[in-house]
């Protein structure tokens, strides 16, 4: 059966199949921390009650953000439940995202839901992201391939920096910390009119940082530092039923890292390297909402300039450029919603992308051979919900084609049910792809010309009950993978391994008392790779976290406590060890628009590493932290 005719018939006759489905938010003051009347976008590509979503989202609000004191995403993201991160390093560092076990290029990240993850290697460098524009965050664990394409098959973060109309203020920050880190923001949200409304934002920071890849008699004295400049404009205006929008965001980052080795085979070397990266990326479009039918159209184009220096000194100026990456991106998106009665709802639309990679661009002085430098994907998608007398289900399929690997269609289903009004039950089940990025097909010597694209199927079974004083959240899942796309560090290439089973069980709960705010989760997963039936690299077993926010008269509190068990490092066998770090903070209000804040992390200056580099050597993380910052409010 042609798989378009297919695709109608599953939206037509559901209502069929998908978990019953919550919101967890991190951000509300209510008497529960289980806020259903927030509204999201992200699970169905629609804005809607969280009571209504079919999958489980975690959101996290501009206050949140405030409270924790972040000053980058992976402050965020690192509370983030079965969030584990990937840095080579300190601020600035190379910083990667792993949900569930998986690749970070199996966790879709999205701006005002545009996909921000690299065509060149897939993956969204979380350092690169200014945590000052944003406005909130929606976390969607688990599969949605069959919304959003390829790369959707562990997670989808969908990060909001437009705000919502009549949401007038302005916010300026300065901070000051450890490793001489220095940050200075301002953003201004205004009502132009009654129909407008505007937003601009701008950022800087500067950190000297510190040696990440310390080798004695090598590059003793080096740092390793960071600098980074953003700015953003949006404008969005109502007339009558439809919103047209428009925004334009640039962000540029320098930093510095290390790749200097020694080796009892190869000598040794001391490079001290640059990363400098520039990104442009232009928005418009407009949106329709009316009772039974909304509407959505945006066009998008990105310019990214991504490329590493060879300092011939690391205390000189003196430079030169061996892997300049350049990549321009053009996409376009419509989707449509029909609600066909009080229970049952429609949507579907269409994606396009462009992605580019310029025959200017090489890898350590070559110039990359790509064979299909310019790739075109197009995606056409349905779904359905039915939400009625405690059940909710939801049916959805999408048909992608790309110009490179041909047909791909990926579909989703499950079914939830609420009983004793205060417990549900709910099953899903999805499938979904991977085509391989530039940089796995096409680099120098570690690419691949013959990989070819993964594919994966997932299933999780979960069990919550939500009650007034306490919520907690059980889910078994599965994700089996096919030709998993794996980076081999003892042959330094790319590989296709022929199956890999990852599985695992989370468990979350959180409860409110006094205005305070508890959550606590946990997992244990398996990652196999189910041909040698050896560990995936950098996986740990087990993971615990405790966040704690809340406000306390004039004081903001929070606190936090992330522990993952050792992993495998891919290299002659040798593991990872565990560890566990503690973080505290506090701001005092000292009146309604200034705020003073302070922020430890790392407490007990706990020695740990994420990753490692050439020749086995560990990146070091940061010791124990601290930051002074003021915050003003109008």
């Amino acid at each position: 059966m042609n798989k378009l005719y297919l695709l109608t018939i599953m939206a037509i006759l559901a209502p069929a199949v998908s978990v019953a489905s919550d919101s967890q938010s991190a951000g509300n003051a209510d008497d529960n921390i289980t806020d259903q009347n927030m509204i999201i976008v992200t699970s169905t590509r629609y804005e809607e009650p969280a009571s209504s979503a079919l999958s489980p989202v975690v959101v996290v609000t501009s206050d949140d953000i405030s409270k924790m004191q972040a000053t980058s995403f992976a402050d965020i993201a690192r509370h983030l439940p079965d969030v584990q991160l990937f840095i080579n390093g300190g601020r600035g560092q190379q910083s990667k995202i792993q949900v569930r076990g998986g690749n970070s290029t199996d966790v879709l990240v999205l701006i005002n839901g545009l996909k921000i993850n690299t065509s060149y290697d897939g993956a969204a460098y979380i350092e690169r992201i200014p945590v000052h524009m944003i406005e909130r965050i929606e976390y969607i664990r688990g599969v949605r391939a069959s919304l959003y394409g390829s790369q959707a098959s562990a997670a989808v973060i969908n990060i909001i920096t437009r705000p919502g109309f009549n949401d007038d203020n302005i916010h300026v920050r300065a901070g000051y910390g450890s490793y001489k880190n220095r940050q200075a923001s301002a953003s201004f949200k205004h009502s132009v009119g009654e129909n407008g409304e505007i937003k601009l934002a701008v950022g800087t920071e500067k950190e000297k940082g510190y040696n990440v890849l310390p080798l004695d008699g090598l590059n003793n004295g080096d740092h390793h530092g960071f600098q980074g400049t953003n700015f953003m404009a949006d404008y969005q205006h109502r007339l009558g039923g439809f919103t047209l929008f428009g925004d334009f965001m640039f962000n540029q980052t320098k930093s510095q890292f290390d790749n200097s080795y020694i080796s009892d085979w190869d000598g040794h070397a001391h490079e001290y390297d640059m990363n400098r990266y520039d990104n442009y990326s232009f928005e418009v479009g407009g949106k329709y909402d009316g009772e039974i039918y909304k509407s959505r159209l945006s066009l998008n184009y990105q310019k990214t300039d991504d490329y590493e220096q060879i300092m011939l000194n690391p205390f000189r100026e003196k430079k030169s450029d061996n892997t300049p990456i350049y990549t321009r991106t053009t996409s376009a998106s419509w989707s449509n919603e029909l609600a066909l009665c009080d229970f049952l709802t429609m949507a579907g639309g269409v994606d396009y992308r462009r992605d580019r990679l310029k025959p200017s661009s090489k890898a350590y002085y070559s110039h990359i051979d790509a064979q299909h430098p310019l790739i075109h994907n197009t995606g056409l998608y349905l779904l359905t919900q039915f939400d009625a007398g405690g059940v909710q289900a939801e049916l959805s399929g999408r048909y992608d084609h790309n110009t490179q690997y041909g047909a791909h269609f990926t579909y989703q289903g499950g079914l939830g049910y609420t009983f004793l009004d205060d417990f549900k039950i709910g099953l899903r089940y999805g499938t979904s792809f991977r085509s391989p990025t530039f940089m796995e097909l096409y680099y120098p010597f570690v690419g691949s010309g013959d990989l070819k694209p993964e594919s994966s199927n997932s299933i999780e079974l979960m069990l919550r009950g939500d009650h007034k004083i306490l919520d907690w959240r059980i889910s078994l899942f599965k994700n089996h993978y096919k030709d998993r796309i794996i980076y081999f560090y003892e042959t330094y290439s790319y590989k296709n391994i022929a199956k890999a089973d990852i599985k695992g069980i989370e468990a979350e709960f959180g409860f409110e008392l006094w205005g305070v705010k508890n959550t606590f989760n946990a997992s244990i997963k398996s990652a196999k790779d189910e041909t040698n039936h050896h560990d995936i690299p950098y996986i740990p077993r087990r993971d615990f976290k405790w966040t704690l926010l809340g406000s306390v008269y004039d004081f903001d509190l929070s606190a936090s406590f992330q522990a993952f068990s050792s992993r495998y490092a891919s290299d002659g066998g040798k593991r990872l060890g565990g560890y566990g770090i503690f973080n505290l903070g506090v701001g005092y209000n000292i009146s309604k628009n200034f705020k003073i804040s302070a922020k430890a992390d790392n407490i007990f200056d706990k020695r740990y590493a994420y990753s490692r580099g050439y020749n086995s050597t560990e990146y070091k993380t940061p010791e124990a932290t601290y930051a002074l910052s003021f915050d003003f409010n109008y």
